[in-house]
């Protein structure tokens, strides 16, 4: 599976970035949820020019056509590489099927299954959907769902 987030910037740069905010974890044991999360997005997004968000929101630039099924962000990202615009997002979610529930949300927004490119093993099941214009790849759990996008 590819998705459209890369980094330009070099593995040791981005590496070295995150090694240091998990040193720097314990000494802000005593800072707000708040504060830890504006130091740790503050240190990826240098690490790696894009736009990342550690919970909460959807990352700038997410399509509105692309429909998010409810639960807890976890993480999102978007990146542009040689003009392509791609994002990641992690929704923690307590439904059922997170899954299918991404798929339906999708099918409803028009989207059409890439029966070719979908799997399941055990619990985690693997979809793409594409429109005209965005391809989305849904990887999912029963605790929830990663969803790539990029161009279709």
């Amino acid at each position: 599976m590819t998705t459209a987030f890369t980094s330009t910037k070099s593995p040791l740069r981005v590496g070295l970035a995150l090694v240091a905010v998990l040193a720097v974890g314990p000494a802000l044991a005593g800072c707000s949820d708040a504060q830890v999360q504006d130091a740790v997005n503050g240190a990826v997004q240098g690490a790696t020019d894009g736009d990342v968000s550690l919970g909460g929101a959807l990352p700038d630039g997410w399509p509105a056509v692309i429909p998010v099924i409810d639960g807890e962000i976890k993480f999102g990202a978007g990146n542009t590489t040689n003009g392509d615009q791609g994002w990641v997002v992690t929704v923690a979610s307590a439904t059922t099927d997170p899954l299918a529930d991404a798929k339906e949300k999708l099918v409803d927004a028009g989207f059409e299954p890439d029966a070719g490119n979908s799997a399941n093993v055990g619990d985690v099941g693997v979809v793409a959907l594409k429109n005209s214009t965005y391809t989305v790849t849904i990887a999912g759990t029963p605790d929830g769902v990663l969803n790539t996008v990029g161009p279709a």
